[in-house]
């Protein structure tokens, strides 16, 4: 935890080098939230298909949900937010400034009480 899912539409233009972004924002948002960097889960999808408003083709769009244990400050919240979209207007730099980009943020809360996983090193265990 956390888990980061990243979808922006293909015509950003943005020639996108994932390993590169999710680098940044792991370094990043684990300073920023007290997370470690090794238990970042990242994905990316780039959307072919998208509707923007009225079908306006030079519109663009990147958003990031942030899915993490609940129990953060609205403050703390708020910074990993801030933090996230500082890094993903420095990657999608283009975007924003010739084109009409919208680079959106969105902090998801997870219950722990809900949350159910198996690592590999538990098989090994029950073994």
């Amino acid at each position: 935890m956390p888990h980061l899912t990243l979808e922006y539409s293909s015509n950003t233009g943005s020639g996108l080098d994932s390993r590169q972004l999710f680098d940044t924002l792991h370094v990043q948002l684990a300073q920023a939230g007290g997370f470690r960097t090794q238990d970042f889960k990242s994905r990316v999808f780039p959307v072919d298909t998208f509707h923007i408003g009225k079908g306006n083709d030079s519109a663009s769009f990147v958003r990031l949900n942030i899915e993490t244990f609940s129990g953060k400050s609205t403050q703390q919240k708020q910074n990993l937010s801030q933090v996230a979209l500082n890094v993903l207007s420095e990657h999608f730099h283009d975007a924003l400034a010739h084109g009409n980009c919208d680079i959106a943020v969105q902090i998801t809360e997870l219950e722990l009480e809900s949350y159910a996983r198996m690592r590999s090193n538990e098989l090994e265990e029950k073994a």
